[in-house]
């Protein structure tokens, strides 16, 4: 069978497109939901960067260069 290097079935290039529908479906739901995995991670990521901002805006996150003692 073939696949991609990330493990996305491909359709035979012998076949019909009508052999391959359901081998082409499967794909494009894991596409889909890897990208939909990416995108949750991303916001994920960026609400901590701005949470962490903020909070060392309101200086309420030190680093040991921040404060001597």
């Amino acid at each position: 069978m073939d696949e991609t290097e990330r493990g996305f079935k491909l359709p035979h290039k012998d076949n019909i497109a009508s052999d391959d529908v359901m081998r082409i479906r499967e794909t494009i739901e894991k596409i889909d939901h890897d990208l939909s995995d990416q995108e949750k991670d991303k916001k994920i990521l960026k609400e901590n960067f701005n949470r962490h901002t903020f909070e060392q805006f309101l200086n309420l996150w030190s680093t040991p260069y921040d404060n001597p003692f």
